[in-house]
């Protein structure tokens, strides 16, 4: 709730430097931007049903992006996610807790996104992102170790693949140069509930 209250006020705080700011062309007009996340949307996806609990290896998500700058306040691009996920599933084979099921799941996303910095300042900026209409795969591989024990369901093929991947960032910090910057920023989708990473900007040869 905090939290909340917080990003609430910090919108509020800039709303008017950011919509009093003049929306030219931006110096850096083609971003590129790595980075890393935590608890990415893609890996609360299918979990095979059976009566065993998951020790669940949640890596993170790992992504690249490009935003085209069409001024110094608005840009659009495209995002692609990779998240590793592991499960080991374990059961009580004659007394004793055993691994009885292994899943590797490798989803990929890609996903266009529409990207607002709603302040520029020389070494500070702050932004939000919003994507949508992304689409998302999902490399699944299970290995059973007591098929004849535990049942355990394979997703269908419908299940690995969809137009679901999204990606909304309420509020981001750039801290650095305009060509090059770090990162961290807080939302929800396939980027992540919080990401760290570098940006970096070419800028148009005249």
């Amino acid at each position: 709730m905090k939290i909340r209250y917080l990003v609430l006020g910090l919108l509020v705080a800039f709303s008017v430097t950011a919509f009093a700011q003049l929306d030219t062309v931006r110096s850096n007009k083609n971003e590129f931007s790595i980075g890393y996340g935590l608890l990415p949307a893609s890996s609360f996806r299918f979990r095979p049903g059976c009566m065993v609990y998951p020790e669940t290896d949640n890596i993170g998500a790992f992504y690249v992006t490009y935003t085209r700058r069409l001024t110094k306040v608005i840009g659009i691009g495209l995002t692609f996610c990779y998240d590793p996920i592991n499960l080991d599933y374990y059961g009580t084979v004659n007394g004793n807790n055993t691994l009885i099921c292994k899943v590797r799941e490798h989803s990929f996303s890609l996903i266009p996104h529409l990207k607002i910095n709603w302040l520029n300042t020389k070494y500070v900026n702050l932004y939000s992102k919003v994507g949508f209409l992304g689409f998302h795969q999902t490399i699944y591989k299970q290995e059973e170790y007591y098929p004849d024990i535990y049942e355990v369901n394979a997703p269908s093929k419908d299940e690995l693949f969809d137009l679901y991947a999204f990606q909304v960032t309420p509020i981001g910090i750039e801290i650095g140069t305009k060509r090059c910057a770090g990162f961290i920023q807080c939302g929800i989708g396939m980027e992540g509930i919080i990401s760290i990473g570098f940006r970096y900007g070419l800028k148009d040869k005249e």
